[in-house]
């Protein structure tokens, strides 16, 4: 590949995509952006791409809802090709109208491959099906997150990693608000269908695509669920190769008690794992052959 850039920028990453799997990664995601005036930087989807996992994320959030999708890229540009000490992780910062765009360039094209060319202020797209390069599309970063009043950005990956993280609900009955049904219909438009499950702490976990190779396009979302059962089935909403990329996407920061956000969300999902693996395997607990009903849950107290 030979990035064609505008004069004076120059990619930080440059790979190839599956035209569909974008567009659609887009239309999933946009549903579940927030408002500027809700603060914490919820009008923003990040988009993150990884050139040595060969990966495109992209995250979106609005405090009630939080979606991640992860597009696989096809090809991707030597780093060292470009500069030896660039990055090989880009991640910008997208309004949803921007973003809405590249679906709008790209939809009755026909185009199957979609060249992405990523700078510190730019994510550029061209058709790449053809000798030569068909239809392009740039669009402008925003600039780096700030907030006035002090505000933290919400992370929509934690959001979503803590869902994967809860027990299934054992009761499939569940509501979700009237006010929330608009955003889901259009990720299930976007994605064929909304493949979902409940969990004991009363959220719901959209998990569509290659959960177990991420080999395709992969999307997990979490929204509230209202009247979800306690009583769970003793795994965990998901479980798969894509609670490390949703690790690999958690924003910087260090919570009160000083440890690594990154840290503190990858102990909190290993503990619950065990835990749940413990109540449902109680004779592998380390010798203890109590009954599992009186053991300790992850967060101290009884288990249920």
């Amino acid at each position: 590949m030979t990035p064609t850039m505008a004069p004076g920028l120059r990619a930080a990453v440059s790979a190839v995509c599956r035209a569909e799997d974008l567009t659609a990664a887009i239309k999933a995601v946009i549903p579940h952006t927030g408002k500027e005036k809700d603060g914490g930087g919820v009008e923003r989807v990040r988009v993150v791409a990884d050139a040595e996992r060969m990966r495109l994320a992209l995250v979106a959030t609005n405090r009630q809802r939080a979606a991640v999708a992860l597009v696989p890229l096809l090809e991707v540009d030597d780093p060292t090709e470009l500069d030896a000490a660039t990055d090989t992780t880009e991640g910008l910062d997208f309004t949803a109208p921007a973003l809405k765009v590249i679906t709008q360039v790209f939809k009755s094209t026909g185009t199957d491959r979609l060249r992405l060319d990523i700078t510190a202020q730019t994510l550029q797209a061209t058709d790449v099906d053809g000798l030569l390069e068909g239809r392009t599309i740039r669009i402008r970063a925003q600039g780096e997150y700030f907030d006035e009043s002090g505000l933290d950005r919400v992370d929509g990956a934690a959001a979503v990693l803590r869902v994967c993280a809860e027990p299934i609900a054992q009761e499939a009955s569940f509501l979700i608000p009237e006010d929330q049904l608009a955003a889901w219909k259009a990720t299930a438009t976007a994605l064929g269908g909304l493949p979902l499950v409940a969990t004991t702490a009363g959220h719901l976990l959209v998990a569509c695509g290659a959960l177990g190779s991420l080999m395709g396009l992969t999307v997990l979302a979490t929204g509230d669920a209202y009247g979800t059962s306690e009583v769970s089935l003793g795994v965990p909403a998901y479980n798969g190769p894509a609670v490390e990329a949703l690790m690999d996407l958690l924003l910087d920061g260090t919570p009160p008690g000083g440890e690594p956000a990154r840290e503190a969300e990858h102990a909190l999902v290993t503990e619950i794992q065990n835990w749940i693996h413990t109540q449902t395997n109680p004779t592998e607990t380390s010798g203890n052959t109590k009954d599992a009903e009186g053991a300790e849950g992850p967060f101290g107290g009884d288990a249920a």
